[in-house]
C-alpha cells in the first residue's frame, strides 16, 4: 500500500504524534510524509524530524502522483476541525481520505476504505467514525457570492489569505460577497481594516482559516543552520511566504503590523535573522509564544499600515526585497520616522 501521510497545523508535532504515526503507518507499506502550511512546518523543524515541505495546495501535490490512501493526521481544539478538513479533501483528491484527531483520538474515513480504517483505529486505540458530508457550503444568489465555514467556535480569529478579517462569536460563519468584495460576515466581529487591506478576493478559492492561536506551546526551538546574504524582505501579511525570503538569502526583515511581527519574527529567531517591526498596539496575540532575535528592534507608531506604504514605497521602491544589511535599513526607517515627527 501506497499511503500519503499529511501532517497538518503544528500541534500533531508538539503531541509528539507525528513521529508516533510516522512509525506507526510505515508497517503498511510504503509512506510519503508530508507537512503543510508554514507552523506545521515551523514545528516539524523544532522535532528534527525531515518531511517532504509542500510549497503549493495539498490537494494539487497530491492529484499529480499516485496513492492508495491518503491519511490527514491534525491535533486540534474540536474533532470538527478534522472532520471539515477531511470532507473538504475527499472532494477535491482522487484516492479514499482517513482524517485522525489525536486530541480527541478519533479516525473517520471517507471512501472505500471501512475495513483498513477500522485496522487502523483498532491498533492505534481510537475511535472509529464515518466521515460525514457536510453539504452545499457555496452557492450564488442573484449578484451575491455565498461561503459557509465549518467547524468555527465562538473566539475564533477569522483569516482570509493570512490577513485577520474579524473574530467569531457563534458557530454559523457566511460570508457575504459581490463581484469579490466582502459586504457582509455573519456571525464575526468583522475587521473592516482588515477586509479592506485584503482587497478583491476569489470567494470559493479563497483560503480561509479559523483558529484560536497559531501554536500555543513550544517544547523543543530549532536553531537551524542558515546562510545570510546582503538581502532585506519586506512582509506585511501574516508570513505564509517568509520561507520564499530565507530561500533569497536575506539577512533580516522589514515586518509591519504586529501580528505579523510576533509570528514572522518568531519564525526567523530560529535562522538567528532579526526584525524590524514597525507596530502600533493592536496585538491580536496569534502567537503567544513568539520570541524574537535579540539584534530585532521594535517601532511603534500610530498607524502601522500607513507608515509601513511609506516604507515600502521610499526605502523598498515597492519591491519585496532590497540589497543592504540590518544596520543601514534601521538607518533608512529611522530618517523616514524622524520626517513624521
Amino acid at each position: 500500500m501506497k499511503i500519503c501521510l499529511r501532517f497538518h497545523m503544528s500541534k500533531i508535532f508538539d503531541s509528539g504524534w507525528a513521529a508516533k504515526l510516522l512509525k506507526f503507518f510505515k508497517d503498511y507499506g510504503e509512506v510519503v510524509a508530508v507537512v503543510s502550511g508554514t507552523m506545521g512546518t515551523v514545528a516539524m523543524m523544532d522535532f528534527g524530524l525531515n518531511l517532504n515541505v509542500l510549497k503549493e495546495r495539498f490537494v494539487d501535490w497530491a492529484n499529480r502522483r499516485e496513492f492508495d490512501l491518503v491519511i490527514s493526521a491534525t491535533q486540534t481544539t474540536s474533532v470538527n476541525r478534522m472532520l471539515a478538513d477531511g470532507w473538504h479533501l475527499s472532494k477535491k483528491l482522487r484516492f479514499p481520505v482517513i482524517g485522525i484527531e489525536t486530541g480527541t483520538m478519533t479516525l473517520a474515513y471517507w471512501g472505500d476504505v471501512k475495513e483498513v480504517a477500522e485496522e487502523f483505529a483498532v491498533k492505534l486505540g481510537f475511535k472509529l467514525v464515518e466521515g460525514p458530508d457536510f453539504g452545499i457550503t457555496f452557492w450564488r444568489d442573484e449578484k451575491l457570492e455565498y461561503r459557509k465555514i465549518l467547524a468555527v467556535e465562538p473566539g475564533d480569529w477569522i483569516l482570509v489569505n493570512g490577513i485577520i478579517v474579524g473574530r467569531a462569536f457563534r458557530e454559523e460563519v457566511i460570508f457575504v460577497c459581490e463581484s469579490g468584495r466582502i459586504l457582509e460576515i455573519k456571525g464575526v466581529e468583522v475587521n473592516w481594516h482588515g477586509v479592506q487591506k485584503l482587497g478583491y478576493i476569489d470567494l470559493e478559492k479563497a483560503k480561509i482559516d479559523t483558529i484560536k492561536v497559531l501554536r500555543d506551546e513550544v517544547k523543543n526551538r530549532a536553531r537551524l543552520s542558515y546562510s545570510a546574504g546582503r538581502k532585506i524582505a519586506f512582509i506585511d501579511h501574516a508570513g505564509y511566504e517568509v520561507f520564499k525570503f530565507l530561500e533569497e538569502g536575506i539577512c533580516c526583515a522589514v515586518t509591519i503590523g504586529d501580528d505579523t511581527t510576533a509570528i514572522v519574527g518568531d519564525i526567523l529567531e530560529r535562522f538567528g535573522v532579526p526584525v524590524i517591526g514597525v507596530v502600533d498596539g493592536d496585538l491580536n496575540g496569534l502567537l503567544p509564544t513568539a520570541k524574537l532575535h535579540p539584534n530585532s528592534m521594535i517601532l511603534k507608531v500610530k498607524n502601522d499600515d500607513a507608515f509601513g506604504r511609506r516604507i515600502y514605497r521610499k526605502v523598498f521602491q515597492e519591491r519585496e526585497v532590497i540589497e543592504g544589511d540590518l544596520e543601514s535599513i534601521k538607518h533608512e526607517i529611522l530618517k523616514l520616522l524622524a520626517e513624521e515627527e
